[in-house]
């Protein structure tokens, strides 16, 4: 086949269904990249998320024991008893407990998004595709 013969842009298609082809190429394995990494990523979070809920249980459970062998030692010191001291450490944990819960209660109130935006496009959406049939019909 002459050179006259071919399409004026044969060379330039060419060229563009080879570019195509390698930007497939090039998403494809940046997308199968970021998806390794991160399952890799989740896997890490949830084996740390584990080790931090076992040493939280394994402080929240010493606790009790550290409160009563401070208790003892305490005992008889200002003329209170261990049982006293249990009763105002076992309060003040307690009272600790109360006001942290409801400082984070109040913080997440206020920094609780709840899909806002994503409701908001949703409705902006349904309405632009009612004033689009309106328009049609």
């Amino acid at each position: 086949m002459s050179s006259s013969d071919r399409p004026l842009l044969a060379d330039l298609q060419a060229e563009l269904k080879s570019m195509a082809a390698d930007m497939r190429e090039m998403i494809q394995l940046r997308w199968e990249l970021a998806r390794l990494e991160l399952e890799s990523d989740i896997f890490h979070i949830k084996r740390l998320a584990i080790i931090w809920v076992a040493a939280a249980v394994m402080a929240i459970t010493a606790l009790p024991l550290l409160v009563t062998y401070l208790a003892e030692k305490l005992d008889d010191w200002h003329g209170i008893a261990r049982a006293q001291w249990l009763l105002i450490f076992g309060l003040s944990l307690i009272g600790l407990s109360l006001i942290s819960a409801y400082g984070a209660w109040r913080w997440f109130r206020r920094r609780f998004i709840g899909l806002q935006e994503t409701l908001e496009e949703f409705r902006e959406d349904l309405q632009w595709l009612k004033e689009r049939m309106k328009d049609e019909g």
